[in-house]
């Protein structure tokens, strides 16, 4: 799958999940990932949004942005892919309507640069066809000094499946091709990629990044939780491997 396909795949993947307008599974501040025990209300890895100016790569509807917003952030911006979250999110925030924008976060996009305090990806950033160009545009975007935070399933956690009860690697931690994933009750299909630990840190390093913090977080996972079941989230898989991976980077001087 060449970089064009991939992102009409998730173009409408994502249209079509919020058409829908049925229930699937999300992920958005003060949460970093499905089911872990702490949160950013615990962790307080961006511990000072006060007035800030912040850039959500990958926004979807602009729920972890509302978040912010309400802890004291004082203006918010979002890309996503979406048309359709992207109205969404304006909708959420008509004083803010203008800095809401459809597009891939690998692409350029008429966003300021040198202006962000903090840029957050949460949960999205599988979802670019490529890395280092969507590293090295939140680079450009954030001003001296300023953060990165990412969240997304642990690059093992991938790995794992479970058989008879058993936890058993199903999966090449070494693959990084792309994949069609299913999201939803409809089985929309979606394009993602899986990449090593040190494919991120190496690719944020080559963008202009360094490493500040890495969370690898406890999951608390139920075979049931509120009504939701998943064949990927599973408890045998939790209790061996962390769900997902948090990772904190701080733009280079």
């Amino acid at each position: 799958m060449n970089s064009q396909e991939f992102i009409e795949m998730n173009k409408k993947g994502w249209n079509d999940l919020i058409k829908a307008n049925k229930p699937f599974s999300n992920t958005i501040l003060p949460e970093y990932g499905p089911f872990l025990k702490r949160n950013e209300d615990d962790i307080n890895i961006l511990n000072n949004v006060k007035g800030a100016k912040i850039l959500d790569m990958g926004c979807g509807e602009g729920g972890s942005l509302e978040y912010l917003y309400n802890k004291g952030a004082l203006e918010i911006w979002g890309i996503d892919i979406s048309e359709e979250q992207i109205k969404k999110a304006k909708s959420k925030f008509p004083q803010f309507k203008d800095n809401f924008i459809v597009g891939p976060m690998e692409s350029e996009i008429n966003i300021p640069n040198n202006y962000f305090d903090y840029i957050i990806s949460i949960f999205s950033i599988g979802y670019t066809s490529d890395l280092y160009k969507t590293l090295l545009n939140a680079n450009k975007y954030l001003k001296e000094d300023g953060s990165l935070v990412i969240s997304w399933t642990h690059p093992f956690y991938y790995c794992l499946g479970v058989v008879d009860d058993k936890v058993v690697v199903s999966k090449s931690y070494f693959d990084e091709n792309s994949e069609i994933i299913t999201k939803g009750p409809d089985k929309v299909n979606l394009a993602q990629k899986n990449l090593m630990i040190s494919t991120i840190i190496n690719t944020a390093t080559e963008a202009g990044f360094y490493v500040e913090k890495m969370y690898e977080e406890e999951t608390i996972m139920k075979d049931d939780v509120n009504g939701y079941k998943s064949n990927f989230w599973k408890k045998e898989k939790t209790i061996n491997c962390p769900s997902t991976i948090i990772i904190k980077f701080r733009k280079l001087n």
